[in-house]
């Protein structure tokens, strides 16, 4: 044969082989001891329909999945989010739930699946973890593609078949009767005949002892007990932009864009910004032990100290030296043996790590955390606020301040960081509601950069009308410069007294020309020089002290001003 020839077969075959290895194998059932049953909805959401699915199983004490379609979303949001927020699972069903032939490249087919992760995280700040083809059809992808974008592939061991009009109720009822088992995942679609049908089915298989559960929880219920990062009982709070890369969640506090941007225009360092300041990642379960898999990423990494709470208690601390990993492990024995545990995981302030996954002890899973709708509050400033000078997030003064207030905490705070336009322009855009923000900042512009007093109020004039544009009832809490050590810039030789009546004439500004939801807080009066640790920074006690003191303020200011 001629050697020519046999390299090419060579060539092809290993190339046939590396297609082979990437096969989609979507996920049929899960292997479980449990009598559990994972119903899945296709095509919604639906006003028609998917309002009442929820209603049936909450009567049947039960959590189901919706693979929705992108644009139905998009005209649906206030649904979808009705959906999530009633502890169901919403999964990928494309954008436009095109036929395979017409989609015709790769490309195309993974805009389909992107485009749809993208649009559901901007509207409702979700990732989905779970993809289910139009068709069931996989020809034109394979499981590096949805693996890239954290998607596991998902069909069924039970099908309804209902997707047709005027399917007869009593067939869907026999199908699925028929063909039920512990560990079942069920595709139905939303569909009126479908509906009539779950009203027979859901009575007589919770009185045959079943449980009803979303995709995910049912792969948590399974026989392995490694749960994924971006596992929909998982909860983040204090990033916006989380999303998974190569199996790590990754926690941003910024978006893409302003992260991309010069440091001139930007006002910040863009490697200290990616730090998890503020981040919480929480989950529940009965586990008489836990392991927790991190992974350190590119940032500023000063070494990771982890707090961990259980049931809002604070436990103890996870410390780890500036050259420790990539990969960080940590046990968590449970302070409640044999009862259920939620946890709470705040990340480092100047780290950046990404979460791989948590571990279980045989025989149990995650449970669902009650959703708690609490009060958004941001955090705006420079290294203060990000948290030099404290060990670990948890030692921070906004987040002492947000648990005295029961508060959701977003630090968007940056080390080093100048007054920035920018940066206001992505809070004004990229959250949707914001009831409460301190902002703390002017020291860099002040002795870093060495601007004037009059420059520097110019600067705040304007990060403070960007807010305003879309967030007019936010409260805005504006702090003037805290204590320091240096009490005039080295670069201009102007006092830091003078940035304190810059802000105090700004915001006296805003409040004479109708904002009655901005006010004036004396950092200077709330804090002392032994609460530092540097000529600026709070020292562990410095931040706690400072903390609760800010509390005490706020409560005042929003005492008299109801």
């Amino acid at each position: 044969m001629n050697k020519r020839l046999i390299i090419s077969i060579g060539i092809f075959l290993l190339a046939a082989l590396s297609v082979m290895s990437q096969t989609i194998e979507p996920l049929q059932s899960v292997k479980t001891k449990q009598k559990l049953l994972a119903f899945t909805f296709d095509d919604g959401p639906n006003p028609q329909t998917t309002a009442e699915i929820m209603n049936l199983f909450e009567k049947a004490d039960g959590k189901a999945t919706f693979f929705t379609i992108g644009r139905n979303l998009s005209k649906h949001t206030a649904l979808a989010k009705e959906v999530l927020q009633r502890g169901h699972e919403i999964g990928n069903h494309s954008m436009t739930h095109k036929r395979p032939l017409e989609t015709t490249t790769k490309d195309e087919s993974m805009q389909e699946i992107k485009g749809f992760q993208e649009m559901i995280k901007k509207e409702l700040g979700y990732l989905p973890s779970l993809y289910r083809a139009p068709f069931l059809k996989y020809d034109m992808l394979n499981s590096n593609n949805l693996e890239s974008l954290g998607l596991k592939a998902v069909n069924a061991s039970v099908y309804a078949r209902d997707a047709k009009k005027d399917v007869p109720v009593e067939g869907i009822v026999k199908r699925i009767m028929e063909e039920v088992h512990s560990g079942a995942i069920v595709l139905c679609h939303e569909r009126q005949h479908t509906i009539k049908a779950l009203k027979q089915v859901l009575p007589q298989l919770k009185s045959e002892g079943y449980q009803f559960v979303t995709v995910s929880q049912l792969l948590s219920s399974g026989e392995e007990n490694s749960i994924a990062a971006n596992h929909s009982l998982i909860k983040i709070k204090g990033s916006k932009y989380h999303y998974i890369k190569n199996g790590v969640m990754v926690f941003p506090r910024h978006s893409a864009s302003l992260l991309a941007m010069s440091k001139s225009k930007s006002k910040f360092s863009p490697v200290k910004a990616q730090t998890n300041t503020g981040v919480i990642v929480s989950f529940k379960t009965a586990s008489p032990k836990v392991k927790v898999n991190f992974k350190v990423l590119e940032g500023d990494n000063r070494g990771p100290v982890f707090g961990i709470y259980q049931n809002k208690e604070f436990v103890k601390v996870a410390k780890f030296g500036k050259k420790d990993g990539p990969l960080l492990s940590f046990d968590i024995e449970s302070a409640h043996k044999a009862k259920e545990v939620s946890y709470e995981i705040s990340l480092p302030n100047w780290s950046n790590v990404g979460l791989v996954n948590i571990e279980l002890e045989e025989g149990h899973h995650l449970k669902e955390i009650k959703s708690e709708e609490k009060p958004v509050y941001v955090a705006y400033g420079n290294s203060i606020t990000h948290g030099t000078g404290q060990q670990a997030s948890h030692q921070t003064y906004p987040f002492i301040l947000s648990r005295e207030m029961n508060w959701d905490l977003y630090n968007v705070a940056v080390g080093g960081g100048k007054t920035s336009v920018p940066m206001a322009e992505m809070i004004r855009d990229d959250f949707s509601h914001i009831d409460y923000m301190t902002i703390l900042i002017g020291y860099n512009d002040y002795n870093g950069e060495g601007i004037s007093a009059k420059a520097y109020s110019k600067r705040l004039e304007n990060f403070l009308t960007n807010i305003r544009e879309k967030h007019s009832h936010t409260k805005l809490f504006c702090i003037t410069p805290t204590h320091t050590k240096t009490l005039r810039s080295k670069k201009s030789g102007e006092s830091i007294a003078e940035f304190r009546k810059s802000m105090t004439q700004v915001v006296k500004e805003f409040q004479q020309n109708g904002d009655q939801n901005i006010f004036l807080i004396r950092g200077e009066e709330i804090s002392k020089l032994e609460d530092l640790k540097d000529a600026v920074h709070f020292n562990v006690e410095g931040a706690k002290s400072f903390g609760e003191k800010l509390s005490i303020e706020l409560k005042k200011r929003l005492a008299t001003n109801n």
